[in-house]
């Protein structure tokens, strides 16, 4: 399946405190998480993505439409894909055959994030790797049910140090790179999967770079 959704990340010249403002993040195009797939329960919360670069730094910003959330993991590395989750999977040298590395992240922002080329050989990136990650909530402590608002909000500063030092390169104008956007919550209320680049499996599985869409560092 050739899949052509195309995304492009605009480059900005200053960096900013997250989690920035409403009215800049309105300025950003929005990747919309909506390909519900796999299970036909009627749940299909809207969720958009957003994504931008300064020179030092990757800026990741989603916003889900869901009243009701489940959040129960805290911790760096735990499976946070069975809470409300959001994440990002990117692969920014596709021709190195490094592979992607996938960032998940719960509505408190406990992150799980590994890198390889498939399921199976993904190893952890550890947190000393990570030195200068951000990350800002709207969703501050876990909850199961009812979070007080209509919807939540994550934004993510990374430094693309993080990329250049796992493929040896860096990212750069003209960078055309491969990835997707992705909802779930495995063990929610109500599970549901949901991609912005759609997937054609007939089983759930996000782990399939063969369905990533097209991102373009402006």
């Amino acid at each position: 399946m050739k899949n052509n959704r195309e995304y492009k990340i605009k480059r900005i010249h200053e960096d900013f405190l997250l989690p920035g403002e409403p009215r800049f993040w309105e300025g950003i195009p929005a990747a919309s998480v909506d390909n519900y797939l796999w299970l036909d329960n009627g749940y299909r919360p809207r969720v958009e993505a957003r994504v931008c670069y300064s020179p030092s730094n990757l800026y990741v910003r989603f916003i889900a439409y869901e009243p009701r959330i489940r959040v129960k993991f805290t911790r760096f590395q735990d499976p946070v894909w069975k809470d409300s989750c959001v994440e990002f999977f990117v692969d920014p040298f596709p021709e190195k055959n490094v592979g992607y590395i996938n960032i998940e992240t719960n509505a408190i922002g406990a992150m799980l994030i590994h890198i390889g080329p498939d399921r199976k050989t993904r190893p952890a990136i550890p947190a000393e790797d990570l030195k200068g990650l951000e990350m800002v909530t709207s969703v501050k402590e876990p909850v199961d049910g009812l979070h007080g608002a209509d919807f939540w909000t994550l934004a993510y500063r990374m430094p693309l140090s993080v990329f250049e030092k796992y493929y040896g390169d860096r990212i750069a104008p003209g960078r055309q790179a491969r990835g997707n956007f992705y909802k779930c919550g495995d063990e929610t209320e109500i599970p549901h999967y949901g991609a912005w680049s759609p997937i054609d499996s007939p089983k759930p599985d996000f782990h399939l770079p063969e369905f990533f869409g097209h991102l373009l560092f402006m």
